[in-house]
């Protein structure tokens, strides 16, 4: 069984959150309508401010709360007290450091500001897209729609620029600094040119040399943080991989969907991916897992000992919950229980045996044809008349072998594992659950064999049919499916209980 880990303190709303910073005593999150809300470490409201604008990123300093609105003002939230410092004129992106702020402006305009809102200096750029700044502020990392990186010091002089290859289309998805003046950039081609060169890579930069050296990693990289004296990043296809100083890569784990977050933690590696959140070991020993009521957007690093995850909903209806978890709680073995372990279930009852019933074995027995196949089949066994007993023999052994090869085609099955499925807990907090696999079929033969399995590779059951009892949560099955021949299919189904 899987470890998992409970929620510290939770709190719900029906806002979209749109990003968080930590505090004090706490921590502050910008909401879609335009609020800014203070908790306290337990997830109780302190205090609540409005603001004109959405609030699109948030940093907390010695002063008080900074942030910036999608317009691309400053404003400072000191003592309960809110004050524009700075008037923009409409934000594509912002970067904190530590006493100064970077903007980039609906115009392509680069200001560097002052924690007293006073524009030091700005730069004109060619359709930047994201800026990363370092956490001193001695120089800001831009990346443009074309695939050109452009490193500029505190004065927001060019140090170093590098353009893509002519020959290809390339994006930057993640900028990462190291606090010494080391950069690492994550680059991606569309692979338009077939060659040697990596579609995935990422390139080490230095803020005084430039580059340094350059890597191919195995997917598109979608979240990196500094780790040890090297890096750690989260990938598009779900691999984790460690990235030591000399640009050597390895994976040490693969999840089921894109990393969306990850963080260090007292030597580990926390991780979020689609509902989940799971704490490493730098080997890739999972250590506890924590299932989310929400797609995770988001980890912060509270004061306290504990993680900010916060997350959207699936649905507009559903609400977004907001939760604190502490990863050094002792972890406790998950509960999903294949229904043959349950004392309630009648297994002379053939609906929820797991066994097939008279009406699944008949049709499990049908074969269906693909027309194409038999019909072929059927003209090759046709007697042919030629001219000469020459033709006809040779004729007579080019058939035998046509109609040996066309009968050794097997197509493999289709699995179905059903649809995804919604359902609310009993008074237990449990619900019991069918998975029904009876969809599947295999178009030229019969499939002979089923086999039902958790989405951490627990096995559950062979049959068609199987029940299990889940706790409230996100849960992935997989149903594969074997036909006569051998050939196998996979089908994946979610189910959610609430």
């Amino acid at each position: 069984m899987a470890n998992t880990i409970a929620a510290f303190s939770e709190m719900v709303t029906s806002q979209e959150i749109v990003c968080a910073t930590k505090t004090q005593n706490g921590f502050a999150i910008s909401l879609s309508s335009n609020e800014i809300v203070f908790l306290d470490e337990v997830c109780e409201i302190v205090s609540k401010h409005n603001s004109d604008e959405e609030i699109i990123a948030l940093n907390d300093t010695d002063r008080g709360i900074f942030a910036v609105n999608v317009e691309g003002d400053i404003i400072i939230i000191e003592k309960h007290q809110i004050e524009k410092i700075f008037s923009g004129n409409g934000c594509k992106d912002a970067s904190f450091s530590k006493d100064k702020f970077f903007i980039l402006q609906e115009s392509n305009e680069l200001f560097l500001i002052d924690n007293a809102g006073e524009s030091r200096f700005s730069t004109i750029l060619n359709d930047p897209i994201i800026i990363h700044s370092s956490d001193q502020g001695d120089y800001v990392v831009v990346a443009s729609e074309d695939g050109s990186l452009t490193i500029l010091d505190d004065n927001l002089q060019v140090s170093h620029h590098s353009v893509p290859r002519d020959d290809d289309v390339e994006v930057i998805s993640k900028i990462s600094t190291d606090g010494l003046g080391k950069i690492l950039v994550s680059r991606s081609s569309l692979g338009l040119v077939v060659d040697e060169r990596a579609v995935n890579r990422i390139e080490l930069w230095d803020f005084e040399e430039g580059l340094i050296g350059e890597a191919e990693v195995p997917s598109r990289i979608t979240c990196i943080t500094p780790y040890r004296d090297g890096y750690v990043a989260g990938c598009f296809e779900g691999e984790i991989i460690l990235i030591k100083s000399n640009l050597q890569v390895s994976i040490i784990s693969k999840m089921e969907y894109s990393i969306s977050e990850i963080l260090e933690w007292e030597g580990d590696i926390i991780a979020s991916y689609w509902f989940f959140v799971e704490r490493l070991s730098p080997l890739g020993r999972k250590i506890w897992s924590f299932e989310h009521q929400n797609l995770v957007k988001g980890l912060l690093k509270l004061e306290n000992d504990g993680i900010l995850i916060f997350g959207n909903s699936v649905s507009t209806n559903d609400s977004n919950h907001i939760t604190i978890i502490h990863p050094n709680t002792d972890p406790k073995e998950d509960d999903i229980i294949p229904s043959q372990d349950f004392d309630s279930i009648d297994l002379s009852n053939e609906g929820h045996s797991g066994m097939l019933t008279d009406n699944e074995s008949s049709a499990a027995l049908s074969r269906s044809t693909i027309d194409g196949i038999e019909s072929l089949i059927s003209d090759i066994n046709e007697p042919i008349e030629d001219i000469t007993h020459a033709n006809e023999q040779a004729n007579e052994d080019l058939l035998q072998s046509l109609s040996s090869t066309a009968r050794s085609l097997n197509i493999p099955p289709v699995a179905n594992a059903g649809e995804d499925i919604t359902m609310a807990s009993n008074e237990d907090s449990k619900a019991d659950v069918t998975l029904d696999g009876s969809g599947s079929y295999d178009p030229d033969g019969e499939i002979v064999a089923w086999s039902w399995s958790t989405g951490g590779g627990r096995k559950l059951g062979q049959s068609k049919i199987v029940r299990v009892r889940l706790v409230p949560g996100v849960h992935v099955f997989t149903l594969r499916v074997t036909d006569n021949m051998g050939a196998e299919s996979e089908s994946s189904m979610t189910v959610r209980i609430i």
